[in-house]
């Protein structure tokens, strides 16, 4: 099977290394349909649809010549940052003795993939109609994504166990059972869904610049499509999702450079819509059981203290990727307000720092610290240039979430919110690469071309 397996890869990629753009976004639009379906061998699961697809995307980038781009430090850094953090991560994947397998699985489909689609999408988002592009084929992912949740929740099938997981049921909401979509967990079908909104208002909201009729497209599909995430994202049961949504919708639509009376007003909207929503929901079992269960807050922060008893036994190097669960066993449990800690990091940060000691610990810190810094050159370049606000907006609200997912859910070993958040990245990078060479008034830049500015002929110095 390797070798054959090896023969129709390099066959693929040399077919889509024609247009790596078309092939990019033909995985981001397949993936939630064909992620549970396409593995082999069942018990396994060594071949899945992500790893092959996307090492034909990798081999194609290998095939094509690059493009010469401008020297963007924060780009740059951040590049550098995430490929030190999966060298670390790789390092300590292969020194994780007797789960050799299991980590290195992880490796690749939590951090591999993510590089490979984090590296076609800045290559290939080279102008605002790729952009949207992009853009729109998260905005259709998500919307099938949430398709798939909502049919779960009415006809009662799951596809977790397809996927390589089980099926979850929450004893504290009446015997629940928990819609994951087309993936093994719930979590990665919620951040999936705030990642995929995020790009949906980008795609919505940037059609301003566009004709009649990509103006009147985007007017018809952008909120349909949105609703449509929006109701998936509240059916996951995740509080934090309910937040995120808000969020998301919040900085969508409000967060613009030099427009801060306008985030405030629309701050004030979403804060009463939310309380109008409230109001009736509290008549709901479900919801009032989600928003009082306390006991899950406590459990979280005991399990926090076992994971810093975890790191100290192995502060420098940490005890081996997804080992948190088997040295828990080794720690005396922790009780914060009456309630024990449970069977899970529950954060990413803290599943990094006892998995993978000070040393991994940092090098994510440094991938958070240069990812902000790009972000940050990327709100400077949105000065003078609609579509970058809007892009900067929707890639914010995406980062931020992600940020809360992670504080308190274990959300870096899961690959495809991985590989929907390396795109919004993506897109992040390629738009700071173009908006680096053409100065427009102000000092700030433009999307689009560079161009050479000659002075006139009776300046120029012979």
């Amino acid at each position: 099977m390797i070798p054959l397996t090896a023969a129709m890869v390099t066959a693929f990629a040399l077919v889509i290394g024609r247009n790596t753009f078309v092939a990019g976004l033909s995985w981001v639009v397949l993936s939630p349909a064909l992620y549970p379906f396409v593995r082999y061998p069942r018990p396994g699961s060594l071949l899945t649809f992500d790893r092959l697809y996307l090492t034909a995307l990798a081999l194609a980038l290998l095939f094509t010549r690059r493009s010469k781009r401008p020297n963007e430090r924060s780009v740059r850094a951040f590049t550098i940052a995430v490929a030190v953090f999966a060298g670390v991560f790789l390092c300590r994947a292969v020194t994780t003795h007797s789960h050799t397998r299991g980590a290195l699985q992880a490796f690749t489909d939590a951090i591999l993939l993510p590089c490979i689609v984090f590296a076609v999408c800045r290559r290939t988002a080279g102008s605002p109609g790729r952009l949207r592009g992009w853009a729109a084929g998260l905005m259709v992912c998500g919307t099938c994504v949430a398709l798939l949740g909502l049919t779960e929740r009415l006809y009662g099938y799951e596809l977790a166990t397809l996927s390589g997981g089980v099926v979850r049921t929450d004893t504290e909401v009446g015997q629940i059972v928990r819609v994951s979509g087309p993936y093994a967990n719930p979590e990665v079908y919620a951040l999936t869904l705030a990642l995929t909104l995020a790009a949906t208002l980008f795609w919505w909201m940037s059609a301003h610049t566009g004709g009649p009729r990509r103006k009147a497209l985007a007017a018809a599909v952008g909120p349909l499509t949105a609703a449509v995430q929006i109701t998936g994202m509240a059916l996951s049961m995740f509080r934090v999702a309910w937040a995120c949504a808000l969020l998301i919708v919040l900085l969508g639509f409000g967060l613009r450079a030099g427009k801060k009376l306008r985030l405030v007003a629309l701050a004030v909207a979403v804060a009463l819509a939310a309380l109008a929503l409230f109001v009736p929901l509290q008549d709901s079992d479900v919801f009032r059981a989600r928003m009082g269960d306390t006991a899950n807050v406590a459990g979280r922060f005991a399990t926090y203290q076992v994971g810093l008893e975890i790191w100290r036994s192995a502060p420098v190097t940490g005890v081996g990727i997804n080992q948190f669960v088997e040295a828990q066993r080794l720690v005396n449990p922790k009780v914060v307000w009456g309630v024990r800690s449970v069977e899970s990091p529950h954060s990413s940060f803290v599943a990094t720092l006892a998995e993978q000691g000070v040393i991994g610990f940092v090098a994510l810190l440094a991938v958070c610290g240069c990812g902000t810094r790009m972000l940050r050159r990327l709100g400077r370049a949105a000065r003078g240039d609609a579509t970058c606000q809007v892009l900067h907006a929707a890639v914010i609200a995406g980062a931020l979430s992600y940020l809360a997912f992670s504080v308190e859910l274990t959300m870096l070993p899961q690959g495809p919110s991985n590989a929907v958040l390396a795109v919004l990245l993506g897109m992040a990078a390629a738009t700071v690469e173009m908006t680096r060479q053409r100065p427009v008034a102000g000092g700030a830049t433009s999307m689009g071309p560079s161009r050479v500015v000659r002075a006139p002929r009776a300046e120029r110095v012979s």
